[in-house]
C-alpha cells in the first residue's frame, strides 16, 4: 500500500490518544504491529492482547484528499460496532493523523467507552 507510512503514522497516533482515556487498555505500538500484515482471526488477537475491542481501518488517496476509514471491531463476535469515514485535505500529514486520531478519540469516548460498563466490560 502507497499510504503504508502514514497509516503506521496514524496508527500510532491513535494509540498516543486512546491511552489517555481513563479505565482503557491500549496496547502499545510494538504489540500492536506485531500482527500487521498477518492473518490472524481478530478473536485470536484480542485474546492476545488482552483487549475486548480490536481498531481497524484503512487509507485511501485520491489527488490531494485523503479519505480514513476508522472501525471498532467486537472481539468476541468480530462485528464492527463502530465505523466512521474521514475526509481531509492531504497537505500536512502529522495535522491529518493528530485530527482523525482526536475525532476517533471523541467518538469511542462518546459511543463505545460510554457504553462499556453497560457491557461489563
Amino acid at each position: 500500500m502507497s499510504e503504508e507510512p502514514f497509516a503506521d503514522g496514524m496508527t500510532e497516533e491513535l494509540i498516543d490518544k486512546l491511552s489517555g482515556v481513563p479505565g482503557l487498555k491500549v496496547p502499545g505500538a510494538t504489540s500492536s504491529f506485531y500482527f500487521k500484515g498477518k492473518r490472524i482471526a481478530i478473536a485470536d488477537i484480542a485474546k492476545t492482547l488482552g483487549v475486548s475491542y480490536v481498531p481497524d481501518g484503512s487509507v485511501r488517496k485520491s489527488g490531494l484528499m485523503l479519505r480514513v476509514v476508522a472501525r471498532l471491531i467486537r472481539a468476541d463476535n468480530g462485528y464492527v460496532v463502530w465505523s466512521e469515514t474521514y475526509d481531509r485535505p492531504f497537505q500536512d500529514k502529522i495535522w491529518v493523523q493528530d485530527d482523525i486520531a482526536s475525532e476517533v478519540t471523541k467518538a469511542l469516548r462518546r459511543g463505545v467507552v460510554g457504553s462499556r460498563s453497560e457491557q461489563g466490560k
